[in-house]
Parts: C-alpha cells; structure tokens; sequence
C-alpha cells in the first residue's frame, strides 16, 4: 500500500511529540513555568537543553551574540562608492562604528528603478570591487545583455574563470539551479540581472501556437515565493550576498486612475516576497545628465555631449543599520561606471578638506604638500598623478563623516514641526470675531495718519 503523504496537522503533531518525548528523557516539565525563574530552573536553559537533544544530528539553531561584536562592523562588500557605502551602513552607531559600510555578507539586496539609472553598473562596480579583494563574483545574465566590453573597464576580471563566472540560462529554473550551488558553495557574490526576465520553463516551453499567452497568473512570483526564504538561509550560513536587479513595470490598473487611485503607479519585478527577504532595497534614478566638450569624428569638432549622470538613491528598506529612507547622489561617467573621484571630491570641499574659491581648488596634505588646481578636472589630474593622493584624500573623507563633528551635527537636526490641526477651522464650528466699533463715522479713513 502506498504511504500516505502527511499534513500539515500530522507534522505539526509529529513534531510537538518529539519535543515532548526529549523533555520526558531529560525529565524536563512541559509545559514549562510560567514564571521566568522557578525552583532555580531558568527557563530558556530548559529549552536549549531541549533543543540540543532535539537537534543533536544536525546541531541546534540557537545564536549566541557576543557583546564585542557590536563594536564591529558587519562583515560587508565594498561597492565602489564612498557615497553608496555610507548610505547603505557607513554612518556611525551609538558606538562609533560604522554598522555595514558595503553590501552586507550573507544576505539578499534588490536594487530597482527605471532604465539607465545605473543598476548593472552598481552591480558591476560591487563586483569588482569583490573580485578586486581576492573574491569571486557568479553573473546570472537572465537578460542576455551584458556589454564584457564595459564590465571589463570598470574592472571586472571577466576573463578570469577563477574570478568570475558568466551565466546566461535560457529559464528561470536553470538560473535558480545555478544560484544555489553558487550560494552553496560560498561564492563571495551573485548577481542576478534581472530577476524578472528568466522565463519559468512553463512558458518557455511552449508550443508554437501557445506562443503569446501568459501562462497562470503570477507563476514567476510564486516561483520566487517558495525560492526566496530557503536561498535566505542558504545564503547567511554560506556569507553569500546575492544581489537581485529589478525593473520597474506599470501596475495592472483595471479602471480607474493610474495605480488604482493609491500610491505610486509602477512596481518592482518577482513579486511580494523579493520586498520581504530582502535586507538591503534601494531605488535609482537618474535625476541630471551632465554634458562635457568632446572631440566628435563625424564633425571633426570639439562639441558637447552627454558624458556623465548624476543618480539619486534612496534607501527604501535596510536591516543592517538606521538609513530607512535616506538619500544621496553619485555619478556615474558613461563607459567608465561609478565616478568615485567626483563623488570624494564633493564631500571633501563640503567637509572643508578641500578649500574652494571661484574655479580654483586647493587641497593642503598631511605631508604639507598643496595641490592647486583650477577646475575639478585638473583637480582630479593632480591628485591622481600625487603618490598616495586618492587613499589619503578618501581616507580623510570617510574619517570626516565619522567624527564627532558630524555625528553631533546630526544628532543636532530637528524636524520642523507641523502645524497644529485646529478642528473648529475644518468642521466651521470656529467662532467669528467680534466686529470693531470704528465710531459714528463709519470706517476709519484708510489715508489717515492715526
């Protein structure tokens, strides 16, 4: 006879006549005291000496924090920019300490937002950045769009197979299949470009007149529904951090106003469940593209032309340190990636580091040496061409948003405060005010000087 699959109330009571039967060994009162110390018994030593027997082959789940470690910084992924490092954890807790300066190990980010605001290149940037400290990185290219030409100038080893490795699987279950070995074997970071374009073999293996039809409703996100939670303890035994990009989609609106009269009118791709196991969710937009003189071939001139963006990101949720919501802006140079220098270069001159006036820069360094320079891109030369100049100025730039100045400062910033309601004025229950007596003459003359 076939054995009977359990439900869901066979399991559960499986499970409770376990922990009961461990207890009864141990001689260990179920229920226990309701009381958090009785007759010298501490209950939560109870049940992790219930729970060591109950998990004696695979090892108990209990976490023991130590005190110390929250006088350090999360174990992280740099990303290769002093601005996106800062706001996904560089500012200073009660401790002083930078909580996650970086993409945090071990955990799942969804980076989204509208084309060309920069989310493959952040991806690339983190990658090489990875790669760059003896790291792997695995590239699921679900999209089949990856430019090596422009990964390999931002500085991804891309033809090191020892570093990085390159996927483009034509579904999404292959993808997946290819995701998990790499979180289980440790690799350092995944990315996954994007997490709405691998296809579920349902759909891909459609037949020639089938072809068009969508399939069941919501098949990919479901599909991500079941994935995500068990890559999310994958990945946190293994330190993998998997960083999934999305796009932005129009919402399906049946009638009435866009987005259905609430909230905004567009929506992240791969469902409900990338927004809760996600630790790290942060927007992009671009918000200026900015133009420079360039020699153009086809004119045989020095024209203008769109060479860089500045791009806004916006922290919409994290687990790893109190930027919910922040903002903050960097750019990105069109065939290099993420403009660092710029970036530095800003938050040197607003810290004061670097002293501005007019169109010149000057910038005076530990080992008395001046750097003067008119324009920040001569700026950008001498500091580059100076020994030590890049590490020593953004050394300078991190330790200044991390002193005390800074720290006092924004602990210093108080919200304006909203104006009180007064319901009188909204119901019009608010008495008149009494009409002054201007005398027998009437109205006062408003060319009177009294």
């Amino acid at each position: 006879m076939p054995r009977q699959k359990k439900n869901v109330t066979d399991e559960a009571e499986t499970i409770v006549a376990d922990v009961a039967e461990m207890a009864s060994v141990d001689n260990l009162p179920l229920p226990l005291p309701t009381r958090a110390k009785r007759k010298g018994v501490d209950r939560l030593a109870q049940i992790n000496a219930i729970a060591s027997k109950v998990f004696a082959k695979e090892g108990t789940p209990l976490v023991e924090i130590d005190a110390a470690s929250l006088r350090h910084s999360k174990p992280h992924l740099p990303s290769g920019s002093t601005v996106l490092d800062y706001l996904i954890g560089g500012r200073p807790n009660r401790f002083g300490i930078a909580p996650c300066p970086g993409w945090p190990k071990g955990a799942i980010s969804n980076i989204f937002g509208p084309e060309s605001s920069g989310k493959t290149t952040v991806a690339l940037s983190a990658s090489a950045e990875t790669c760059g400290r003896g790291g792997q990185t695995v590239f699921i290219d679900w999209e089949h769009a990856i430019s090596p030409d422009y990964a390999a100038a931002i500085g991804v080893p891309i033809t090191d197979p020892a570093q990085f490795a390159l996927y483009q699987p034509n579904t999404l279950e292959d993808g997946l299949k290819i995701l998990w070995l790499a979180a289980k074997a440790g690799v350092e970071l995944v990315i996954l470009d994007s997490i709405g374009a691998g296809v579920p073999k349902a759909v891909f293996g459609q037949s020639l007149e089938e072809q068009g039809s969508t399939g069941r409703v919501g098949l990919l996100a479901s599909i991500w529904g079941v994935f995500l939670p068990k890559l999310m303890a994958l990945a946190s035994d293994s330190g993998t951090h998997v960083m999934g990009i999305s796009q932005l989609r129009k919402k399906i609106n049946t009638g009435g106003p866009p987005g259905g009269g609430h909230g905004p009118d567009t929506t992240t791709q791969g469902g409900e469940a990338w927004k809760f196991y996600s630790a790290v969710r942060m927007d992009f937009h671009r918000i200026k593209s900015l133009k420079t003189r360039d020699y153009d071939a086809l004119t045989h001139k020095n024209v203008e032309r769109f060479t860089s963006a500045i791009i806004k990101a916006k922290m919409i949720k994290s687990k790893v340190a109190a930027t919910q919501q922040a903002e903050a802006e960097f750019y990105i140079t069109f065939g290099r990636g993420i403009d660092d220098m710029m970036s530095v270069i800003d938050i040197a001159t607003a810290h004061g580091l670097i002293h501005k006036g007019g169109a010149w820069y000057t910038w005076e360094r530990g080992n008395g040496d001046t750097l003067k320079a008119q324009g920040v891109e001569d700026l950008r030369k001498q500091v580059m061409a100076a020994a030590g100049g890049w590490d020593e100025l953004k050394a300078g730039v991190v330790r200044s948003m991390s002193s005390g100045r800074a720290i006092e400062m924004a602990a210093s910033v108080v919200e304006e405060e909203e104006p009180a309601v007064d319901m009188d004025d909204i119901l019009g229950t608010k008495p008149k005010p009494a009409e002054e007596d201007d005398g027998p003459g009437g109205a006062a003359d408003p060319s009177s000087d009294e």
